[in-house]
């Protein structure tokens, strides 16, 4: 048989290994090999830390470690230059590598910054060593120094913002559990610094939201709540009693809370602002669990209203907010302790609700791009019939959501009741809403008579109607401003650290600059919500409660009628003076109790159905993550195996 390999002219067979190389060439031969494979693996190494650095893929579902529109647009609007000065000791990160990552990647960010601004940002970094001028800047910046052992050295690790004309924006400490924030707040620097001049806010609030109420006897000052700071970093807020008379002539905009004790003049005032072409942001409540909580001065007082309804305004607008009502919603409801301490009992309350995206009208820009806002007790907002305005909700309740009597929820509420109670309704009920279009005055007969006060000489002239679309934000809740609703704070080495939990800040914050015409950092707020709510296990939770809680609550009644019969049987026999029972009535007793026993038993069996759903979705999610995952990822790995293994063979097969 005829040998049909191919040959070289030489006579060697195309593909063989050259004779001349002997074993110890081969091995050199090898041993460079590997050098040069090292060297090209620790050159590719350096060469992409160098290039590649913000280089990186973001799966989050908000992009949270993409450089968003808003920062981009800012950050090409700056005019003066803006120096950014990064403190961190190299001891924190070296002792608590966590911190070392973190600071790696707020450089990172930095740098992002100031590759957008058009050198327009400026970076310095610094190393606070102990005793040193650097530590001395640092502090004179009032950044937070933080002791790694008792009565030992500081550190730090904040940044310091200055513009051309010596403004100064601090963050004070990076914390890493804000790092779904830090585009936020290193942004809120940037555009503060760019915009030294804020825009001025009026603020009418019978609310303690600027924490300036004097206190009661033996209790701290009240701290301003949350919100407010948070207005506070982007405008000035100035405010103003909830009786005056008359509001400046150049305020734009102006926030209204809880205005329930409003006068005449005060309400004539807002009339008249809003009619001129001033801008409202109000917040009312049919039932303010924030006002009913607060302490009175005098105990024995007789507790005033905790409801607000500026009826004669509304009216005047075209909108209404409806009476003794606020909005039940089972599917946006927060699971609450129905219980005590000791037997919990979580449940469903209607009245206490976390709004979500599908409640948030997308299309406004101010609610846009929020994605959760927690509110108690919520009422509900109306057009009016024969309205000269328009009426667009901005949040609406869920599908099937009903309206439930504010009785029911004053004093003692019952969230179980409820929710047994609960029926749904066709009707789409709405808590927020916009009202614009043209309006007139609520006090056709002009200003209101204040017997024993003239007429003010600088008082402007009666408007009776708009000259334009007035431009007005109703919302139909005052608790959802409260702390306990939305954020989560601790104390920091004496400062206070605050983490969101929903969006209600950002609301508040968001309306207000789009009725002041801008949105620049709109689109940053709503990407930091610490609170991730796991929608599947809040619907299996709803449908293991819709099956067992009839169940539930039979056995609840007849184990109070056993428990009632059992008392009324003791009583009797304490009442009769009887040392000795007789048979009938020993077994009466005995049985009752073992009535009891078996109800409890049965009750607390219904009670563990409740946790069966959750815990075989546990069981499946465990399964999933710990053992689908590593089989689907081996059994790829075997197949890929598999391929090569048959692509060698077919290859071999064809050289022969």
């Amino acid at each position: 048989m005829p040998n049909d390999t191919p040959r070289t002219s030489d006579g060697a067979a195309v593909g063989a290994r050259p004779k001349g190389l002997s074993a110890s060439a081969r091995r050199s031969f090898s041993w460079a090999a590997l050098v040069a494979g090292l060297v090209l693996f620790l050159a590719v190494n350096v060469l992409s830390n160098a290039w590649l650095r913000a280089g990186r893929v973001d799966l989050t579902q908000n992009k949270l470690y993409t450089l968003s529109e808003g920062t981009k647009d800012i950050l090409s609007k700056i005019e003066e230059p803006i120096t950014l000065r990064l403190f961190f000791s190299p001891r924190l990160g070296r002792e608590i590598p966590l911190y070392a990552n973190y600071h790696q990647r707020v450089r990172d960010l930095l740098d992002e910054y100031t590759s957008h601004a058009g050198g327009k940002i400026k970076l310095e970094f610094y190393d606070p060593a102990p005793y040193s001028d650097v530590e001395d800047r640092a502090v004179a910046y009032r950044l937070q120094g933080v002791p790694m052992e008792a009565g030992g050295e500081q550190v730090f690790f904040g940044m310091a913002g200055t513009n051309s004309t010596d403004d100064e924006e601090i963050l004070a400490f990076f914390q890493p559990e804000r790092e779904r924030f830090l585009e936020y707040d290193l942004t809120k620097v940037v555009f503060n610094l760019a915009n030294p001049k804020r825009r001025e806010v009026g603020l009418i609030a019978q609310l303690p939201i600027a924490g300036d109420v004097m206190p009661m006897p033996g209790m701290r000052m009240p701290q301003p709540w949350v919100v407010m700071d948070q207005m506070r970093q982007v405008f000035q807020v100035r405010q103003f009693g909830s009786d005056t008379g008359t509001l400046p002539k150049d305020l734009q905009i102006l926030m209204l809370v809880h205005p329930k004790e409003l006068s005449e003049e005060g309400q004539y005032a807002i009339d008249q602002f809003v009619l001129r072409g001033g801008k409202l942001l109000v917040f009312v409540d049919p039932n303010s669990e924030v006002d009913a909580a607060r302490p009175s001065r005098d105990p024995n007082a007789i507790p005033g209203p905790t409801s607000s309804n500026p009826e004669k305004l509304f009216n005047a607008w075209g909108v209404e907010l409806v009476k003794d009502r606020v909005i039940g919603d089972r599917l946006t409801a927060t699971r609450v302790n129905a219980g005590t301490s000791q037997r919990p009992r979580v449940t469903d309350y209607i009245v206490w609700n976390s709004f979500k995206a599908g409640n948030l009208n997308r299309q406004d820009a101010v609610t846009g791009e929020l994605q959760l806002l927690n509110v108690a007790s919520a009422g509900i907002l109306k057009p009016k019939q024969g309205a000269t305005t328009s009426f667009a909700p901005l949040v609406t309740a869920s599908p099937g959501s009903m309206q439930v009597e504010t009785d029911k929820i004053k004093f003692a509420p019952d969230p179980t009741a409820l929710l047994r109670d609960y029926k749904a309704e066709s009707e789409i009920l709405t808590m927020a809403a916009r009202i614009t279009g043209p309006a007139k005055t609520a006090f056709p007969d002009g200003p209101p008579k204040v017997e024993g006060r003239p007429p003010q000489p600088d008082q402007l002239p009666h408007v009776a109607e708009s000259q334009g679309p007035i431009s007005v934000i109703v919302i139909a809740d005052t608790d959802m401003l409260d702390d306990r609703f939305w954020v989560s704070a601790q104390e920091f080495f004496g400062q206070r650290q605050v983490q969101p939990t929903a969006n209600n800040g950002d609301f508040v914050v968001n309306s207000l600059e789009n009725l002041a015409g801008g949105s620049e950092l709109m689109s940053l707020r709503s990407r930091g919500v610490s609170s991730r709510v796991f929608e599947l296990v809040q619907d299996i939770q709803r449908e293991a409660e819709r099956r067992f809680r009839s169940k539930e609550r039979e056995l609840q009644d007849k184990l109070r009628e056993t428990e009632k019969k059992l008392s009324d049987l003791l009583t009797k026999d304490q009442a009769s003076g009887a040392t000795i029972l007789s048979a009938d009535q020993q077994k009466a007793i005995e049985d009752a109790r073992k009535e009891i026993l078996v109800l409890r038993r049965e009750l607390r069996l219904v009670q563990n159905d409740l946790r069966k759903d959750i815990d075989r979705l546990e069981t499946t999610l465990r399964v999933v993550n710990i053992g689908l995952i590593p089989l689907v990822v081996a059994l790829i790995a075997i197949m890929l195996g598999v391929v090569r293994i048959s692509r060698r063979r077919r290859r071999a097969t064809a050289l022969t």
